[in-house]
């Protein structure tokens, strides 16, 4: 048996009703939800630090997260997830699969975008597929990356934020949220929305200028915990 056999092996006896393991019995979809991100940002870590030997483990450990979580499925299993991909996969590169030509890489990102949206057609917005989970930094560049192929962001930016000026709120409902209000939540400090449209404009201009903004608040989060260990915290 290959290694990936022996995992998902591994995954079957800890989920076993007899001789497995209480922990993983118990555990849902919705409570292992945390533990997978959790394990993302830990191979990111391993990516920034550049270490081979970390990064192998790391993979294993989100891999881990997919078997576990096909694992404990009531309606599909490892091999239907690995089935999925594969054919999106497929889909996704008719340049190499196909007939479809795509010698550079701005035809292979156009060829790739086409083919999505076919499979994506019942979408009626192109914000529609964007992670509500999504830590608002990276979906604030996800959907402005989404709405600069068919709205000026600047001017969609500008206007939300008159409207905040006019009205004292923002509908947040389409989240699932509700009413987004400078309310002050419990052991979170004020919700500041007009602080958040600064943001959010900073985070459009920084675009504009071709800065990555999401790397660059990393770096800089990560020069200030330098500096913090130099100053002995």
């Amino acid at each position: 048996m290959s290694a990936l056999t022996d995992l998902a092996a591994v995954v079957d006896r800890l989920l076993a009703p007899e001789g497995g393991c209480v922990w993983n019995r118990e555990q849902t979809h919705a409570s292992l939800a945390r533990y997978a991100v959790e394990e993302v940002y830990e191979l990111v870590d391993a990516i920034d630090d550049a270490d081979e030997a970390e990064l192998r483990e790391e993979l294993g450990d989100v891999l881990y997260q997919v078997v576990l979580h096909a694992g404990i499925a009531e309606t599909f299993d490892l091999e239907d997830v690995a089935a999925g991909v594969r054919d999106k996969m497929v889909r996704r590169h008719p340049h190499v699969f196909g007939d479809e030509r795509a010698d550079t890489v701005a035809e292979v990102e156009r060829v790739w975008r086409a083919a999505k949206a076919a499979e994506k057609a019942s979408r009626r917005s192109v914000l529609d597929g964007v992670p509500r989970a999504m830590p608002p930094l990276e979906r604030a560049v996800k959907l402005l990356e989404r709405l600069e192929a068919r709205v000026d962001t600047d001017t969609l930016v500008a206007s939300l934020g008159a409207r905040v000026d006019a009205e004292g709120v923002a509908d947040g409902s389409a989240d699932g949220a509700g009413p987004a209000t400078a309310a002050t939540i419990a052991g979170a400090g004020r919700v500041d929305l007009g602080w958040g449209i600064g943001a959010l404009r900073a985070v459009a201009e920084a675009r504009e200028d071709g800065v990555d903004p999401v790397a660059s608040l990393r770096a800089a989060v990560a020069a200030l915990e330098v500096e913090g260990r130099r100053a002995g915290a």
